[in-house]
């Protein structure tokens, strides 16, 4: 084939073979933008929409993670889908000007590409260009060739559409020097031959995302847990057993003699760093065989900064005569709970997690039958979310079982239980509930009047939580910003009240200022 002689032939049949090209090229701008439109919705509207559904609802941090990685990828991909799209419109653009400008220039590219493939073959439907000596490796329906001219040799021009995939298609050039052989039987005759490299390679790049973005998500897993090969397990209920004498400390130096003015106190040695309790002002006091270090292990930085030595993260103990427990961790993976009932005579420790890695809030909550739940918030470095284990009681702490965990979108201000089904837990700017022990989340609305903004400080803190005040209300304070007036850029606590266990929330009255470093 004279590829010189062949484009002055095509020459004369310039007008229907423009028609073809314009046709196909607003047939390709219309695909593109359906997969432009269906990429959007699914990428970023579906994907959004699930991630916001399912942040809340799953139940490990590992399952957090792994969400947000593909939530991430569906971004990604929805990004370069709209960057492929983007590329296409322009290339197509730049094509109809270099057609109207050059059609010769055009001739001689698709004239190159006809070249390539002199072998043909048909079937009933079809024509088939193949390279020498190769399989075809192009299939052109007969209803979809245009016969264009006839070559000084006799040949046939036609010009046929060759199918790419999702609807795209271009045009293909092949000339008919009578009529060409019936396609061999051991050659394959799938619709979908044009279609094998591209979506073996669309196939290959989208596995390839995944496992980028799955081993990200293993790797983030593996930094908050520990490399670790075998299975992880949920944490089992531990019994508790008197402590031994390796298992405390023993006291060193000298008791306080000193008068409180709180009945329950808790007290910090400053030369021995030993801790002391006492339940009657000061008239008594108790050995607690705790390190200082260990009741301030992992993160102990709030809202306002590190907590102070000699300072505790509100609801980390409590003190009573009939009850005092603490929540500690000797390393960066055990969390136990120690508890006496004697008032501080003696001791036991319960397990609650051995894969505490990280934590930062942590807070326990007990009830007048004897359950109780333990909350930690555990934060990864590399990203502003933090997944909540919840673990639950019914014996006073003796022993401990994981019951649920989620993901929350912002580090965790304060974890509030009304009863062990109903709680909340608060962020700088929102505030979730769950009626059902932790298994799943839902955002509460909290009507914001006009003159106030959350963002200022906690959106409620301890020891500001909810409460239950009769059957069907509850109530809180919440720490709001004051917006406009003379008390401009001022805090203050603000009265809110619940009658439908949490879900909506409505403003009563404005308290008390709240100082920046309370």
């Amino acid at each position: 084939m004279d590829q010189e002689l062949l484009i002055i032939d095509l020459l004369s049949a310039g007008e229907p073979l423009y028609k073809r090209v314009r046709k196909n090229r607003q047939k390709n701008l219309i695909s593109a933008f359906l997969f432009l439109v269906g990429a959007c919705l699914l990428f970023f509207g579906i994907g959004s929409f699930v991630y916001q559904r399912l942040e809340l609802r799953v139940h490990s941090i590992d399952s957090g993670y792994w969400l947000r990685g593909f939530y991430h990828l569906s971004l990604v991909l929805g990004t370069l889908s709209v960057a492929a799209v983007a590329v296409f419109f322009i290339v197509n653009g730049l094509q109809g000007i270099r057609l109207r400008r050059s059609f010769q220039r055009f001739l001689e590219r698709y004239v190159k590409k006809a070249a390539q493939y002199p072998v043909i073959y048909q079937d009933r439907e079809a024509y088939y260009l193949a390279e020498e000596a190769r399989k075809p490796s192009l299939r052109l329906l007969k209803s979809d060739c245009l016969e264009l001219t006839t070559t000084f040799d006799g040949g046939t021009v036609y010009l046929g559409n060759r199918q790419e995939f999702w609807g795209f298609a271009s045009i293909q050039l092949f000339v008919l020097n009578g009529e060409p052989p019936v396609l061999p039987v051991t050659f394959p005759k799938a619709q979908g031959m044009n279609r094998t490299w591209s979506l073996l390679a669309i196939g290959l790049i989208f596995l390839g995302a995944v496992g980028v973005f799955a081993y990200d998500g293993l790797t983030r897993h593996q930094r908050l847990y520990g490399d670790t090969s075998e299975p992880i397990q949920p944490t089992a209920s531990s019994e508790a057993a008197p402590l031994t004498s390796d298992d405390l400390l023993t006291q060193q130096g000298t008791a306080p003699t000193k008068k409180v003015n709180q009945t329950n106190h808790l007290d910090l040695n400053e030369q021995t760093r030993e801790l002391y309790l006492t339940t009657d002002g000061g008239t008594t006091w108790s050995f607690v065989p705790l390190k200082l270090e260990w009741l301030r292990s992992g993160s102990y930085l709030l809202t306002s900064g590190e907590i102070p030595m000699g300072y505790w993260m509100d609801k980390t103990y409590d003190i009573s005569k009939e009850f005092s427990w603490f929540i500690y961790s000797e390393n960066e993976k055990d969390l136990f709970f120690l508890f006496s009932n004697d008032n501080g005579k003696t001791w036991q420790k319960s397990l609650v997690s051995d894969m505490a890695q990280r934590i930062r809030y942590r807070k326990a909550q007990f009830f007048a039958d004897g359950s109780g739940v333990l909350v930690y918030s555990n934060v990864s470095p590399e990203v502003s979310s933090e997944g909540l284990e919840i673990f639950q009681t019914n014996d006073q702490g003796k022993t401990w079982q994981r019951s649920n965990g989620t993901t929350i979108g912002q580090p965790v201000q304060n974890v509030s239980f009304v009863n062990p089904t109903l709680g909340f837990v608060s962020t700088r700017e929102q505030l979730y509930y769950t009626n059902n022990s932790g298994s799943s989340f839902k955002e509460a609305v909290v009507t914001i009047p006009a003159d106030y903004q959350t963002g200022g400080l906690d959106l409620f803190q301890s020891p500001n939580e909810v409460t239950q005040v009769s059957a069907n209300q509850l109530e809180a304070k919440f720490y709001l910003l004051k917006m406009r007036g003379i008390d401009q850029g001022k805090m203050f606590a603000c009265l809110y009240r619940s009658s439908d266990n949490g879900e909506t929330w409505q403003f009563i009255e404005q308290l008390s200022q709240v100082e920046q470093n309370d």
